[in-house]
C-alpha cells in the first residue's frame, strides 16, 4: 500500500509567502524603531556634550577675566562703541608667597576672529576658549564698566553670554 501524496507534502511544508512578507514587514518595523532611537540618543548625546563644552569654555574665560578685571585698570576702547580689538589691561601681580611688591604686569585678551580666545601675560599665551564664534567688548563711558559679548559654539549647541567687569578704580 502506497502512501497517500497529500501526507508526504505535509511534513515537508515551509512558510508561505505571505507569512514571509509579513515576518520581513514587521522585522523592518522593529529595525526602524530601533535605529531611530539610537540616532535620537545619539543627537542628545551631542547637545549634552555641547553644552557642557561650551559652559565650560565660558566659566573658565570668566574665572580667569573676574581676576584680571579686578586688579587693572580700565581699557581704553578707542571711541569704538563695540569693538574686537584685543582688550589690554593694565595692573599688578603679586607672586605667591612673597612679600614683595606687586610688579606692574600688561594682560592681553585676544580674539582670533575664528575659534580661538587667548589670554597673554607677558610673553605665555594661553587659550581660554577653543570655540569662540563671537566676541566683542566696550567701555561703559559712565561707569567705566568694560562690557564683553561672547558666543561660543560646540557640536551646534551655541551658547552666548555678556558679561559685566568692574576693573579697579584709580586715584
Amino acid at each position: 500500500m502506497r502512501p497517500e501524496p497529500s501526507r508526504l507534502h505535509r511534513g515537508e511544508a515551509g512558510y508561505t509567502l505571505v507569512e514571509l512578507i509579513v515576518a520581513m514587514a514587521i522585522g523592518l518595523f522593529v529595525a526602524s524603531a530601533l535605529t531611530s532611537v539610537v540616532l535620537t540618543s545619539v543627537r542628545a548625546s551631542n547637545i549634552s556634550i555641547g553644552r557642557i563644552e561650551a559652559s565650560s569654555q565660558i566659566r573658565t574665560f570668566q574665572i580667569r577675566a573676574e581676576d584680571d578685571f579686578a586688579s587693572s585698570t580700565a581699557p581704553f576702547a578707542g571711541g569704538c562703541p563695540c569693538t574686537t580689538t584685543p582688550i589690554v589691561l593694565q595692573g599688578f601681580q603679586v607672586s605667591s608667597g612673597t612679600l614683595l611688591a606687586p610688579s606692574p604686569v600688561t594682560i592681553t585678551y585676544r580674539w582670533d576672529g575664528s575659534a580661538n580666545l587667548d589670554r597673554t601675560v607677558g610673553s605665555n599665551s594661553t587659550h581660554l576658549a577653543t570655540s569662540v564664534t563671537n566676541f566683542s567688548w566696550d567701555v561703559d563711558p559712565a561707569t567705566q564698566n568694560v562690557v564683553i559679548h561672547m558666543t561660543v559654539t560646540v557640536l551646534s549647541y551655541s551658547e552666548s553670554q555678556t558679561f559685566v567687569f568692574h576693573p579697579r578704580l584709580t586715584g
